[in-house]
């Protein structure tokens, strides 16, 4: 494009953020975080590393009081399959809806089977209402 005889060159656009743990503007990557942040979880994951070699079968809360490296950050690594917990059998991670330890998945195993007794509850439910009838049934709504 050219005004008045001069060529401008073609504007680039620069994805940019803030750091979601630091709130510097940086360019952004596959990591989503500003390079210091990016050194500081790498320097983390090593120390957690270099010490699991030490100590094969440390638990997560002996593991962060021994490299200070905060449990939040553990767990990322532990469900990133960073740090798998089938080769660390100390390693857990907290159940999303009690906070118990967990080495795969979300839920405990109380709380899944919880759930899926619950659906079941509920499909029964949905089930006898179809079977009195089609229409809205007040009474299986309130509870006393």
């Amino acid at each position: 494009m050219s005004f008045s005889g001069k060529v401008w060159p073609a504007m680039t656009m620069l994805k940019v953020a803030n750091c979601p743990s630091c709130g510097q503007v940086f360019q952004k990557n596959l990591r989503n975080l500003c390079q210091g942040c990016q050194r500081a979880v790498d320097a983390d994951f090593t120390a957690c590393s270099d010490y699991l070699r030490k100590a094969h079968k440390a638990t997560t809360s002996e593991l962060s009081e021994a490299t200070g490296v905060s449990l939040r950050q553990i767990h990322a690594f532990i469900k990133e399959n960073k740090l798998p917990a089938t080769f660390y059998p100390g390693l857990t991670y907290p159940c999303s809806s009690c906070g118990a330890g967990v080495r795969k998945g979300h839920l405990c195993t109380s709380c899944s089977v919880r759930l899926t007794a619950e659906i079941r509850q509920m499909r029964d439910k949905e089930e006898k209402a179809k079977e009195r009838g089609a229409g809205f049934q007040i009474r299986d709504r309130l509870s006393y």
